[in-house]
């Protein structure tokens, strides 16, 4: 029998407890959101327009999108994990170093747009292999899709 005690992995705790905030973040902008949005104008906003093109799209090119993002999410968690000790380093660093945390936001930021640039060339390979009926009855559904605004509902004019 071993009697030496498992070491503690002290980066687990602070990484557990820096996901919880951001998830409460989120959650709370976006329940911020939809209160504010209730009963004023934004909800006449047309939807974002990345969002409109992809829920225009014909369901199985959405799920291929969808896995596409999933794997390309996977393959980042490792980074992602580093990102999140390299901040928890900066944040605990006395004298604070605000430029080291710019270099990880930028970093992180960097890596959202390239994404995004991604995902656009993927949407645009699909659209370009379209049939121009195909593209017509997409244009019909992108066309509806902003018709009903960002929350998928008809808009009250």
């Amino acid at each position: 029998m071993n009697d030496s005690p498992q070491p503690k992995r002290r980066w687990m705790p602070i990484l557990l407890a820096v996901s919880l905030a951001l998830n409460l973040l989120i959650v709370g902008m976006a329940v911020g959101t939809v209160l504010r949005v209730k009963g004023n104008d934004h909800a006449k906003a047309p939807p974002g327009f990345g969002s409109a093109l992809y829920r225009a799209l014909p369901k199985d090119d959405r799920k291929a999108l969808r896995g596409d993002l999933s794997d390309r999410h996977r393959k980042g968690s490792s980074s992602r994990s580093r990102d999140f000790a390299t901040l928890n380093e900066a944040l605990r660093a006395d004298p604070f170093d605000p430029v080291a945390v710019q270099t990880l936001l930028s970093r992180q930021a960097q890596s959202m747009a390239d994404l995004q640039v991604a995902l656009q060339e993927q949407w645009l390979d699909r659209v370009t292999s379209m049939t121009s009926d195909e593209r017509l009855i997409y244009a019909d559904r992108l066309e509806e899709v902003v018709r009903r605004g960002p929350h998928g509902r008809k808009k009250k004019d």
